[in-house]
């Protein structure tokens, strides 16, 4: 597997639903493997570890834009639970992908700011607008993987 993304999140919470609405647009690449996910377990730990690229994409409850943050960098310390819902953080996954196997990928979650997290609620406008930029972002982090064809 040459690349990984989570989206995570629930798409009956609203925008909750951002990390499954941006993964989703990156299906269509051949060397992406896309996953989507309610809550972070830690089984995805050994799809992370085979992966060269790892990239979770979720929702936040606040920012101003799209943010990317590296997860990867060795020494640091890793959160064990989200301020959400989700069980594992993706910083645990990768750190428990490097336990079990001894390697973990290059790693990066980006955030989505949302405004309504309400069961039944659609994604907001503010977020459809920004789905696509973290889909872009997504796509930058993944060219270093690109493999001619």
């Amino acid at each position: 597997m040459s690349a990984l993304v989570i989206g995570i999140g629930n798409p009956l919470a609203g925008d909750d639903g951002a990390g499954h609405a941006a993964a989703g647009r990156l299906a269509r690449r051949p060397d992406v493997t896309v996953r989507v996910c309610q809550q972070l377990a830690p089984e995805l730990a050994v799809d992370i570890a085979a992966a060269e690229c790892v990239i979770f994409i979720d929702a936040a409850t606040s920012g101003a834009g799209v943010a990317i943050r590296r997860l990867d960098r060795p020494g640091e310390p890793h959160v064990a639970g989200s301020p959400v819902t989700h069980v594992l953080s993706p910083e645990a996954l990768v750190a428990l992908a490097r336990v079990v196997s001894g390697r973990a990928p290059r790693a990066y979650l980006i955030t989505i700011p949302g405004l309504c997290f309400e069961i039944g609620a659609g994604l907001s406008e503010s977020v459809l607008r920004l789905i696509p930029t973290a889909a872009d972002a997504a796509v930058r982090l993944l060219d270093p993987l690109a493999r001619p064809t």
